[in-house]
């Protein structure tokens, strides 16, 4: 019996994840150790009593069931080989019970503070917090998105500490660390992902843009290292680094900087024209700008306007791009490629999907 105790304390004196298999190795070894003494007790005054009968019985015991189909009879059985197994049964279940408790605490709150490698594919990620109210208004308009309203969402900051309950409600999870390192943004499946948002960390301070730049480019590096066409737009906090944020190799950069002032004077010079705006750049209602390839085939553009316009489908063709060239409300007699893209107005990309797909049937 003391060989028995000096082995549970070598198996539980370390803690820590494999607490659990310890626990489990611990109760299957001693399932056995109690059968087998079971049966060579009470082999001799219970007629047909099989080891495995013994083993069972051992299990009966420890787990507290108590089945009685099997029970001692002998006074060793009784007091030498029953009353220890009862004993050991409770403590074992008591610190298997403790032990999963545990562990699931500890994988919630390593979850919640962002301390594990996630396994995802087709996620979008979001890099930098620069605070809980504009990280929801950009899931927001991603969740109104036909094509990422079920997407998975990851957050990579450095802080906060632990994931708000908006996001944790959002399904949004969260890894917390540098977005610029390598090994962080494989927590985050990086690998696996469709795109990555780059937000500005304090959308106040020009500086932010030299984190930005860095997240923006070690994504870049990834992306080449891995041959995967990753799609990553990054908010510019000035103008005047528009320059080097283009190095860092992103599709995208969006800059607010300038804009509102702009609108200020174009609301005052036409009063209406915030809502047209706001309108046009949300997802919530009405339509939008979407860039298409061209699936209307090469001609002019004022030919290619009517055709929209005469589907009776509530698209309109209000420019093309060209390369890094965009060109909006161009002359009708502007030539179109086959390989521009075309700026489209309408309510949904699917109108023009579906316009497109009746074409060429």
């Amino acid at each position: 019996m003391t060989l028995l105790f000096r082995l549970f304390r070598k198996l539980f004196h370390h803690g820590g994840r494999n607490n659990l298999l310890r626990v489990l190795s611990l109760t299957l070894m001693l399932n056995i150790i109690f059968g087998v003494a079971f049966y060579f007790a009470e082999r001799d005054v219970q007629q047909g009593l099989s080891l495995t009968d013994a083993i069972w019985w051992a299990m009966v015991t420890m787990t507290t069931v108590g089945y009685g189909d099997i029970y001692a009879q002998t006074w060793i059985g009784r007091f030498l080989i029953s009353y220890p197994c009862m004993l050991l049964g409770i403590g074992i279940l008591g610190y298997l019970v403790g032990t999963v408790a545990e562990m699931i605490l500890d994988y919630g709150s390593r979850k919640k503070k962002g301390l594990l490698r996630i396994k995802m594919n087709n996620h979008l990620i979001i890099c930098n917090y620069p605070g809980e109210q504009k990280v929801l208004r950009v899931i927001e308009e991603l969740r109104r998105s036909r094509e990422f309203s079920d997407a998975g969402l990851i957050l990579v900051a450095q802080k906060p500490e632990t994931l708000p309950e908006s996001l944790t409600e959002q399904n949004v999870r969260f890894v917390r660390g540098h977005p610029a390192r390598e090994e962080i943004l494989d927590k985050a499946a990086v690998r696996q992902a469709r795109g990555v948002f780059v937000l500005a960390q304090d959308p106040a301070d020009p500086a932010s843009d030299t984190l930005s730049f860095a997240i923006a480019t070690q994504v870049h590096i990834m992306e080449k290292e891995m041959k995967k066409d990753l799609r990553v737009v990054v908010e510019l906090v000035s103008q005047e680094n528009m320059a080097m944020m283009r190095r860092s190799g992103a599709d995208g950069i969006v800059s607010a900087d300038g804009i509102m002032d702009a609108l200020i004077a174009q609301e005052f010079l036409f009063p209406g024209l915030n809502s047209v705006f706001h309108e046009i750049l949300s997802n919530a209602r009405g339509s939008q700008f979407y860039i298409v390839p061209n699936k209307l085939g090469a001609g002019r553009y004022g030919a290619l306007c009517r055709k929209a316009l005469e589907s009776g489908r509530p698209i309109t063709l209000v420019g093309l791009k060209r390369g890094k060239q965009t060109l909006l409300n161009p002359d009708p007699s502007q030539e179109i490629h086959q390989d521009d893209d075309l700026i489209i107005l309408a309510p949904g990309r699917n109108e023009y999907e579906s316009l497109t797909s009746e074409k060429m049937t």
